[in-house]
């Protein structure tokens, strides 16, 4: 799934309205039941730049080879979003 500018918004409107990560991550996957959404503690994704941060949560774009998953910073290659709460 390829992130627009529009989902970019979206995702800031979600991550500015929830009460916290996992309610952030309720929404999102709601909102694109194609990409797997994670909630992983902020150490697990020390050392990376975020995509998108937002109030409640750094947001990482991951890609699929079908196998293996792994950070990516193109949003055309999103298969799924890992977030991170902010402290």
């Amino acid at each position: 799934m390829a992130f627009t500018a529009d989902d970019f918004t979206e995702l800031i409107r979600l991550g500015t309205l929830a009460p916290d990560v996992q309610a952030m991550a309720a929404a999102a996957r709601e909102e694109w039941s194609e990409l797997r959404v994670t909630v992983v503690d902020a150490l697990d994704v020390r050392g990376e730049t975020p995509a998108l941060e937002t109030p409640v949560a750094n947001v990482f774009f991951m890609e699929s080879d079908g196998h293996c998953w792994s950070m990516t910073a193109d949003p055309a290659a999103a298969a799924g979003l890992v977030l991170a709460a902010r402290s």
